[in-house]
């Protein structure tokens, strides 16, 4: 996942590689020979719980009185929380996978969850002992769960979600766009203003184009690509770089590239929108007809987590409503319980209508969270009858090494 902790002051204050074999060594997830651990029961709580998360995602008030969901669970189940941030999944990937990190848990983005789960990183659970799991949106718990259930194992519960989008300045950007080719076609009218991911994840924003675009190219999944389909989409963003004016890690780079007008158009997130359209700024955002791809977070417990049981306890509670409505108006995104949404509604009183816009993530709408094409660690296994056709995450980063040289 992107950067994101120093996203919270604002919210305070308002090729080569592709030509390789798909067999090639480089282009492998390491070979699974560890069991799965289960955790199947809530034992005593520990007293402690050590979390490694991403800033929004461990409110205790001392940001804004009014977002707390640490105090209330720390005097009910007399686990004292002591966290962590990070800023990107690619950090947390290798916080998580130091021997003896001593975290208990983390919020886990979908572009690295599976290779935590393939090295047994984090531990399946038994949804049956999570509280609210039969409240859990029913895509993220079937079809669009692929990034943290695996061959019907579940490894860990929702946190929250939301749409990479396409944004735009109503002013500088006419017609209203319908379609991702303004951002990728070279005839483009907005040629270095435009904003893009700054993430490997952006090859399947590429490649869900392309599935459109290049039909011949036989992409269906965009985080399931072969060889040559890996080679058009690099070469589709090989071909777009010069065009790009900004490549964002942090969302606050295009709340500042939106307002000064340096930037048009371009990928975005709900939190951005937010904070733009809160500044009265013209910014409106859509879902092109090609559709769009979508992050999603999971807490995931560590398979050797010396306090499992207060980690299984905090699990519970983020999925419950309270929690994530709190969750979901203090980080900018979807709760996955959808119960949480009427409680959104209330909250936004004469602005309830927002929740069901972009903004929210059109909180509730399953019709709406099973278009998106949600992060996944793409994986060497196409997971379809190709078999071990694909491209893994080595051949995917090499590739966005190359994009941006």
């Amino acid at each position: 996942m992107l950067g994101r902790r120093s996203s919270f002051v604002l919210l305070v204050f308002a090729g080569l590689l592709v030509g390789a074999a798909c067999s090639d060594d480089d282009d492998e997830e390491p070979p699974v020979v560890e069991p799965v651990v289960v955790l199947d029961e809530v034992g005593d709580p520990e007293g402690e719980l050590n979390l490694l998360a991403f800033a929004g995602y461990v409110e205790d008030g001392s940001s804004d009185p009014a977002f707390d969901w640490v105090t209330p669970f720390e005097r009910e189940t007399g686990c004292t929380v002591h966290v962590q941030y990070a800023d990107s999944g690619d950090e947390m990937l290798d916080v998580l996978t130091t021997e003896d990190s001593g975290f208990d848990g983390a919020s886990v983005p979908g572009d690295i969850a599976r290779e935590l789960i393939n090295e047994r990183t984090v531990a399946a659970v038994d949804p049956e002992i999570i509280p609210g799991w039969d409240r859990v949106l029913a895509p993220l718990r079937g079809d669009n769960a692929r990034h943290y259930i695996v061959e019907g194992d579940v490894f860990g519960v929702p946190a929250l979600y939301g749409p990479n989008f396409l944004m735009f300045d109503e002013r500088a950007v006419r017609p209203k766009p319908t379609s991702w080719e303004v951002v990728y076609e070279p005839d483009t009218k907005y040629g270095g203003r435009i904003a893009m991911l700054d993430s490997p994840m952006s090859i399947a924003d590429a490649a869900l184009y392309l599935s459109a675009a290049e039909p011949e190219l036989g992409i269906d999944d965009p985080y399931a690509l072969t060889p040559p389909q890996l080679e058009a989409a690099t070469n589709l963003l090989q071909q777009q770089a010069p065009l790009v004016g900004l490549y964002w890690t942090f969302f606050t780079d295009t709340i500042e590239a939106f307002g000064s007008g340096d930037v048009v158009v371009g990928t975005g997130w709900p939190i951005a929108l937010s904070l733009l359209q809160i500044q009265d700024q013209p910014i409106a955002a859509l879902i092109p007809e090609e559709g769009a791809t979508g992050w999603a977070d999971t807490w995931m417990v560590a398979a050797d987590a010396e306090h499992p049981n207060c980690m299984l306890r905090w699990m519970g509670r983020t999925l419950s409503a309270e929690v994530q409505d709190e969750m979901a108006r203090w980080y900018g995104g979807a709760p996955s319980n959808a119960h949480a949404c009427a409680l959104i509604r209330e909250e936004l009183g004469d602005f309830a209508d927002l929740a069901d816009s972009l903004r929210f993530g059109r909180c509730g709408d399953r019709e709406f969270l099973a278009s998106l094409e949600l992060w996944r660690t793409p994986t060497v296994d196409c997971g379809d009858e190709r078999g071990r056709a694909c491209t893994g995450a080595p051949a995917w980063r090499e590739a966005w090494e190359e994009v941006r040289r």
